[in-house]
């Protein structure tokens, strides 16, 4: 399943979800869960911005990406994504 993130994230950039897992963001239909298990529906929203350019984040970069995923979720933005692309 692709996903299509929130604009708040860059490439690179790592992410933790609320089911405890750690994903990169590798490109806007690319990710990758550090746990090696399937990736299945994605990463499950609230996510939590751990790094940026492989650095500690900011606490504006990390506050603008839970912003982003406070509300929806992964399987919403690709419905809406694909609902726009038919």
């Amino acid at each position: 399943m692709p996903w299509r993130p929130p604009a708040a994230l860059s490439l690179g950039d790592e992410v933790a979800d609320t089911a405890g897992r750690a994903w990169r963001f590798e490109g806007p239909w690319n990710r990758l869960a550090f746990d090696g298990a399937p990736t299945g529906a994605g990463p499950e929203w609230p996510l939590i911005l751990l790094t940026r350019d492989r650095a500690p984040c900011s606490h504006a970069d990390a506050e603008a990406v839970a912003a982003s995923t406070a509300t929806g979720s992964h399987q919403g933005t690709v419905r809406q994504w694909t609902s726009l692309t038919d």
